[in-house]
């Protein structure tokens, strides 16, 4: 039977399209406004990114995940990250949130650069946030995935190039019918020992013209002329 899509009402009237000089203050170059742009597209489902280091993936991700929520085209947003094959981090000491949060330093500096509180904003173990009512943002690793169902949220799968073919299938069928998902990554800076198990260009070129899919690529380092000339030594 199919699942009809969550009808709302947003806060304000969307524009058709993002500006480049209208992001939280923060100038796009064209390929970034691409980019937030095809996030933004209520025709696209899917968004992949192949993008470089210091190109500003994971800030667009993130702050057009939050402007989609403020429309109330979705409720949620879910940052998933992969712990680079550490496949015991269930043995590690402390709650989930405990285990997982070494992994999402760069979100919540993407959270913060967007104008969001991680304080307030991610809802935690102890379920504060949640009863206060300003937690809307999940952060997991896709180690405590199995089972769950990803449905009314904007889902962010961050540095993809480290989940193999089956780990990204493992998230990609939990996706409910009314979720936008972008996976973003970078083929140059695979972590896995065995980085051609890596299933991010595979699922990338998978989606690749599905109707209601886009890919992008962002290729202008923004860091500097250090992390540039970094990025270019091929290894």
């Amino acid at each position: 039977m199919a699942t009809k899509k969550r009808m709302t009402v947003p806060d304000f009237d969307p524009p058709q399209t993002i500006r480049a000089d209208a992001f939280y203050g923060i100038p796009l170059d064209p390929e970034q406004l691409a980019f937030a742009n095809a996030i933004w597209d209520r025709g696209n489902d899917i968004v992949f990114c192949n993008a470089r280091a210091g190109t500003g993936k994971t800030t667009i991700a993130a702050g057009v995940a939050n402007l989609l929520r403020q429309a109330r085209l979705y409720d949620n947003i879910v940052y998933i990250m992969s712990p680079y094959g550490e496949r015991k981090q269930g043995y590690l000491p402390g709650s989930q949130t405990e285990k997982s949060s070494v992994y999402f330093e760069a979100f919540y500096q993407a959270l913060i650069t967007c104008n969001m509180n991680p304080t307030t904003d991610i809802n935690t173990d102890s379920m504060v946030n949640q009863k206060n009512g300003t937690g809307f943002i999940t952060c997991i690793t896709d180690t405590f995935l199995r089972g769950t169902n990803l449905d009314n949220a904007v889902v962010i799968l961050d540095e993809a190039q480290n989940f193999s073919a089956s780990q990204l299938k493992k998230v990609l069928t939990r996706i409910g019918s009314h979720s936008k998902v972008i996976v973003i990554g970078h083929d140059k800076q695979c972590d896995m020992e065995h980085p051609q198990q890596s299933g991010f260009l595979r699922y990338m070129e998978h989606f690749r013209g599905c109707e209601r899919a886009a890919c992008c690529t962002l290729t202008q380092n923004h860091r500097g002329w250090i992390s540039n000339h970094a990025d270019n030594l091929e290894e």
